[in-house]
Parts: structure tokens; sequence; C-alpha cells
């Protein structure tokens, strides 16, 4: 069975939910992380996780949202993260490569103080790092935060090597189906330390880019990631299975 590590499915409907979760289990997708953004969409996040024992949930301020915040966010943050089902603190990070992101100084403090709530709270913290890979990883070592997942990374071969010399995780999205650069990027993960994910909507892999991308669809990413690593998609399985648990669920 796959894990999808990264959806954002707090906007669906009840039905559009059920009917995307009755897929993937179709799909062989047994577990999904269901990944917050802001406060509004960890409630949801909380919400969808009672429902389904398909799902997990991440609760976060992503680096979009640093500039509307409410005053009382910590504290929102750790009443949700206080749910049995809310093993994560995501999606948090830095971005610096697009300009619609607010700058990095605002970004930061938001970003610092997710992680020491996440080492506070015993759970992993998965990061966006786009166009910042080393910088987080380099703020997570100094800050003795010891389980990190860097979702969707697409940074350079060096920014892997120091992710992995901290002892962190990467996971691969769709875009490893029609992305070499990023393709390559996958044979230098070691299989104890790889996850894949859809990031839905977003990112549809190879052959519905353009698409709205759903859970179901991480199977297609799995099959890619797998025939990089030379391994079987049971194989794959197997160790993201194990990834997992150790990762999320052991204390």
């Amino acid at each position: 069975m796959w894990i999808d590590c990264h959806a954002h499915l707090d906007r669906l409907s009840e039905k559009e939910l059920a009917d995307v979760l009755t897929e993937a289990d179709a799909a062989n997708v047994s577990t999904i992380i269901s990944t917050a953004t802001d406060p509004a969409s960890s409630d949801t996040v909380v919400r969808q996780c009672h429902e389904s024992s398909a799902l997990y949930g991440a609760a976060g301020i992503s680096p979009f949202e640093v500039l509307s915040l409410p005053d009382d966010w910590e504290k929102q943050l750790r009443v949700h993260l206080a749910h049995e089902r809310m093993i994560a603190v995501g999606e948090i990070g830095l971005d610096r490569s697009n300009p619609k992101y607010p700058d990095v100084k605002y970004q930061m403090p938001v970003f610092e103080r997710q992680l020491l709530i996440a080492k506070e709270r015993g759970v992993p913290a998965i990061v966006h790092s786009r166009g910042a890979e080393t910088m987080v990883a380099e703020i997570c070592r100094s800050l003795g935060i010891i389980r990190v997942l860097f979702h969707c990374f697409t940074g350079s071969k060096e920014a892997l090597k120091l992710i992995l010399d901290c002892g962190y995780s990467l996971s691969f999205s769709g875009i490893i189906t029609f992305n070499v650069a990023v393709n390559e990027l996958v044979k230098d993960v070691p299989l104890d330390r790889i996850f894949v994910e859809t990031d839905a909507p977003y990112l549809a892999p190879v052959p519905h880019r353009g698409e709205t991308n759903r859970p179901a669809w991480v199977a297609l990413v799995g099959e890619a990631a797998a025939f990089c690593k030379g391994v079987s998609a049971e194989q794959l399985q197997s160790a993201i299975s194990r990834n997992f648990r150790q990762l999320f669920l052991s204390p």
C-alpha cells in the first residue's frame, strides 16, 4: 500500500473528500497526511482526521500566510496538535523563490517558533524549503530539531547531502515524472529516508499533468521513484511504510 505524505484536502466538501478517499483506496493508497497551511485549514484537518481512519493530519502556518495570523496563533496551533491523529507541524518553512511570498524576514520568526513547538510536542516538522533548502536545514539543525521531512524536494545535490547529513528525510512529488533534474535526485536518497507525495491539488504527475491532483495518483509518483531507485514498487512501499512509522508514529 502507498502512503501520500502530503496533500491539501481542507477545501473539499464532505462528499468530495469521501470520493477522493474511495478512489485512493482503490488505487492501493492506505494513508494520507492531510496538511494544513493556517489556523482555519488546521481546524478542517482535525475534523477530517476524526472522520476517516485513512487520514492523519499536520497543523501549521505556511510561509505564505505569515502576515495574516491572529494574535493567538501559537495557542491555536497547540490546541490543534493535541488531537491524537495530528502527527506533525506542517506545512511550515521558508520560500525565497516566489515573489508572491512575504519577505523572508517575516517568514523566519514564524518558522522558528513552529519548529520549537514541534520540538516541545515531540512531533516532526514538515517543511517547505523552496529556494532555501540549505538555510532551512541549517536552522533546523541549529535549533536541535531531530525529525524533519523536506516536502516536495527540488533543491540541489549539495542541499540534499546536507539534509541527509543532518539526519532528515525527503519527499518527492509528481515533479519527478516530468523533471529530469529532480528525477536524478531521487537516486541519491537512501531507502530509509524517502517518502512520496501528491501535494494535491497541485503538481499532478504524468500522464495527468495540468489536471487537479488527487491522492490516488501518489501511486504514479511512487512507481516513478521506484524506477529511479532500481527497486520494485512493492519494495518502495515497504520502505515508505517503515519510514512513516519511524518518523511520524514513534514516540
